[in-house]
């Protein structure tokens, strides 16, 4: 299933989805046509099993690092929290496409945008419990700067743009 699921974001990214085949992604994830369609019946369903699956280990990489975090710890937590938004950053492009063609993308997308803020706020609060009461702003706040960060972090001078964003994602951690 694994390796339907990554073909299927291949393909996702290079063609769009719409543009992407069933076939095409049977081809490339190795997999007979029907063993893919007994998997998924549609490629909304194979869409809809890509995109839970980025969000829940997203989610999952926040609890280990809530897991984690000690008070104090902030340059530790913020290379870990930067580095989740960074990796991986083309299943993020296909998710947010995959993400939008939902019927019910605001609902959702809210939902889930509510689960990660928790979790950032929970990391925050660990990390830097004297400033418990300002966790709340200054995670809605470090959530936007690391969706952000992924399109900023790319071509030339990408080095200097990271290390800029490394010190804001710091500054917010320590709650300075």
């Amino acid at each position: 299933m694994a390796r339907i699921l990554d073909a299927a974001g291949a393909l996702f990214i290079e063609k769009g989805v719409d543009g992407a085949t069933m076939t095409e992604i049977a081809s490339r994830s190795g997999t007979a046509i029907g063993s893919l369609y007994r998997f998924f019946p549609t490629k909304e369903s194979l869409s809809l099993t890509l995109l839970e699956r980025f969000i829940h280990d997203r989610l999952a990489q926040l609890d280990e690092i809530c897991a984690e975090a000690k008070s104090g710890e902030s340059e530790a937590v913020a290379d870990l929290l930067l580095g989740v938004w960074l990796a991986r950053r083309e299943e993020r492009d296909y998710t947010t496409l995959l993400l939008a063609a939902r019927p019910d993308a605001e609902q959702s997308g809210q939902a889930w945008r509510e689960q990660f803020l928790a979790r950032v706020v929970a990391v925050l609060q660990k990390t830097c419990p004297q400033a418990r009461e300002t966790a709340a702003a200054r995670g809605m706040v470090l959530l936007h700067v690391l969706k952000l960060a992924p399109q900023l972090v790319k071509g030339e001078g990408q080095e200097a743009v990271e290390a800029e964003i490394r010190k804001l994602v710091l500054s917010l951690v320590r709650a300075s």
